[in-house]
């Protein structure tokens, strides 16, 4: 007979915690269960009763890190149990599954099969009804953990809510208002709530904290003033957020996710005491500036691996990008003659702009190459067959293009160019300049799903290439560009400008399912193409503020278009889309009447420039959430499962809203990198929500 050896304690770690339901597999008293990490959690009819191991030493885990084979001679790990209960709750509730998750579970114990279960269900949500008189509860899974939504049919029902911690040591309130429950093995956090109220279509904030009563009982209170038999939202949202930094200067200029929810995270560093991990590629400060890639544990607060790239030159100007495999991809420049290359690399003599690919691991080099003798690498993505498109510009008259590409003939004194890599570094599968007769930068790339490759910059060209039909054939200044390459970077399948009567630049571009093109960046003034009820239609005034358009698949008709800002300066870095169409912009401004929603997440708005945050509805016409950081800049922006954003950048404050628990909660330098992932749930129509995380 088949031995089937399960761990119950550790497994599914990378997958979204879900809910199983008990079909006589457990105790009796509990009717669901899940695990999480070193968690155990049973959901009985009157209590949610978690259970924590102390953490498996690193030699008893599996490489993946996913499962522990147990042994009969092994040591049992000491554990600790927190039961949470509710407080003069009623008596006939019980928690029901929501939203049944493909698959079934199967458990086996011994060779008696009276004893196994098989088929057992597991569902993404947990509902108990009525646990107070107009309150219920819901509990959903995550890659980061539990999230408990409470959901109240009345406003003044928050008093209701009191929650018993037995088994903790002590509750205590930080001084950002985050719940910390100390316990034998260490401390849970359940980050502050945030309250606001949907009134006239607007989102209105309403204070609201926590409260602890007599030494385990836990409450809330809302202290600022409300509408009586308004939906409220309760919600907090914050997942990480970290600094990333050696004792000098860093910042962070490229970010992507993984389908297990790690960011990756591409930047710069002066820092000889970077954080890098044993193992890693190169573990060493090359000199002068490095670029550094770090990838983090999905809850921020580890590293899975951090690693210098560079060599004793400079190296900037850097950005990154996944394949399916888990490796990433940077592209930037350098002046380092003994960079890392690869052997069998298309380009191993000294250049000026690197292509690099990582093992999933970050312990070592797939390929890396130079890329011609002038210039920088501004954007990177790859394509289903795990081919980099690379793209920025060059003022080299010997880049390497290809024959039957595009453009092979240099026109101006800076070009735009679009280079696609074979799968393995070695050689080039197109390679084409962009540009007309003036200075053209390309800004950033995208590749569909049928792999054709997009670009969006600048360029002072009058002649710059464009299509006839495109939604913008002629320009009289610096202007935007959008423009979609054919498969084999032979033709244009559509090229525009995008702008106005000021200058504007294209920053970010990112394409839906459909071929919209969207497409964040900036402009110095009035008279930016935008439609009629976009979400700012009349420019906001100052030096630059950034803008949001997207573009029909043909590329011949403007399908939305707004502007962003105060009446100063509010500068476009980065952005991207989520698979709803849902538009994300990342920057710094100085605008002290910059948009924001402190309804949603509140603001830390201190002096200079500071990092801002904005999420717009697909067709532009609202914008969703928008907040700033404190002093730094958004360089990039990213999503992730279950609908989190991701942000990197460069931070200066010592007021950053680092997360208990984060991999590094203090500012180390000058200015550091940051990395913040937050999650929003665009869905939720609740009456009152109440959510945190365990």
């Amino acid at each position: 007979m088949q031995n089937i050896v399960t761990n119950p304690f550790n497994y599914e770690t990378k997958l979204p915690l879900t809910f199983i339901k008990n079909n006589g597999q457990e105790d009796s008293r509990a009717l669901f269960t899940t695990n999480h990490k070193d968690r155990r959690l049973f959901f009985s009819s009157d209590r949610i009763t978690l259970v924590e191991l102390e953490p498996l030493e690193e030699s008893r885990k599996e490489p993946n890190d996913l499962t522990v084979i147990p042994t009969e001679s092994e040591t049992p790990r000491n554990g600790v149990a927190v039961e949470l209960s509710f407080v003069n709750a009623n008596s006939n509730f019980t928690p029901e599954g929501v939203l049944p998750q493909p698959g079934y579970h199967h458990f086996y114990k011994g060779n008696d099969s009276t004893r196994w279960n098989n088929g057992v269900p597991h569902y993404k949500e947990l509902r108990y009804p009525d646990v107070w008189e107009g309150v219920d509860l819901e509990i959903l899974g995550s890659q980061d953990g539990m999230k408990m939504n409470w959901v109240l049919d009345r406003v003044d029902r928050a008093s209701s809510i009191r929650l018993h911690w037995a088994g903790a040591d002590s509750l205590e309130l930080d001084t950002s208002g985050n719940l910390l429950v100390h316990h034998a093995l260490g401390t849970l956090t359940d980050l502050a709530p945030i309250a606001y109220q949907e009134i006239e279509g607007e989102r209105k904030p309403v204070d609201c904290v926590y409260r602890i009563y007599g030494s385990f009982e836990l409450g809330f209170e809302l202290t600022g003033s409300y509408l009586e038999n308004t939906p409220l939202i309760i919600d907090p949202i914050l997942s990480y957020a970290t600094y990333l930094g050696g004792s000098l200067t860093e910042f962070g200029r490229g970010i992507a996710v993984d389908t297990q929810g790690c960011a990756y995270v591409t930047g710069i560093t002066t820092s000889i005491d970077f954080p890098v991990t044993p193992g890693a590629f190169q573990t060493t400060y090359g000199g002068d500036t490095d670029a550094f890639v770090t990838k983090f544990a999905s809850n921020g607060t580890s590293l899975i691996y951090s690693t210098y790239v560079g060599g004793s030159g400079i190296e900037a100007d850097n950005f990154i990008s996944l394949d399916t495999e888990g490796c990433a991809y940077i592209t930037g420049r350098t002046t380092s003659a003994d960079f890392p290359i690869t052997p069998g690399a298309f380009q191993t003599t000294s250049g000026s702009i690197y292509v690099t690919k990582l093992a999933p691991d970050g312990g070592s080099l797939i390929y890396s190459t130079f890329l011609g003798f002038t210039g920088t690498g501004n954007g990177i993505a790859v394509d289903s067959q795990g081919c980099a498109y690379v793209a920025g510009y060059t003022s080299d008259i010997n880049f390497p293009v290809t024959p039957g590409a595009f453009q092979t003939t240099k026109l101006g004194p800076q070009s735009g160019f679009i280079t696609k890599f074979s799968s393995d570094g070695g050689s080039l599968v197109y390679s084409t300049y962009l540009e007309g007769s003036g200075q053209d930068i390309i800004n950033d790339i995208a590749v569909d799903a049928q792999d054709y490759a997009y670009v969006t910059g600048v360029t002072t060209s009058t002649d710059f290439p464009v299509t006839p039909g495109a939604f913008q054939t002629t320009t009289n200044v610096d202007s935007a560009f959008i423009t979609k390459l054919s498969l084999d970077g032979s033709a244009l399948i559509y090229s525009t400008y995008l702008s106005g009567s000021a200058v504007s630049s294209g920053q970010s571009i990112s394409v839906d399912s459909y071929g919209n093109t969207s497409v964040t960046g900036n402009v110095n003034g009035p008279g930016f193409p935008v439609t009629p009820g976009a979400f700012q239609t009349i420019y906001p005034g100052g030096f630059i503020n950034t803008f949001i358009s997207k573009l029909s698949p043909g590329g011949d008709s403007l399908i939305a278009s707004t502007f962003l800002g105060g009446n100063s300066s509010d500068v476009n870095r980065g952005g991207t889309i989520d698979a709803q169409g849902r538009i994300f912009a990342t920057g710094n401004t100085t605008s002290p009447n910059f948009p924001l929603t402190p309804e949603v997440i509140p603001s830390i708005f201190e002096g200079g420039a500071n990092i801002y945050i904005s999420i717009f509805s697909a067709d532009l016409t609202k914008l969703l959430v928008s907040y700033c950081l404190g002093t730094g800049i958004g360089y990039s922006i990213a999503t992730g499962p279950e609908g989190a954003v991701y942000v990197t950048g460069q931070t200066l404050s010592t007021g950053f809203p680092a997360t208990p628990g984060a991999f590094q909660t203090t500012l180390n330098g000058t200015s550091d990198a940051f990395v913040t992932k937050t999650g929003f749930a665009f869905y939720r129509q609740a009456s009152v929500d109440i959510t945190g995380y365990l």
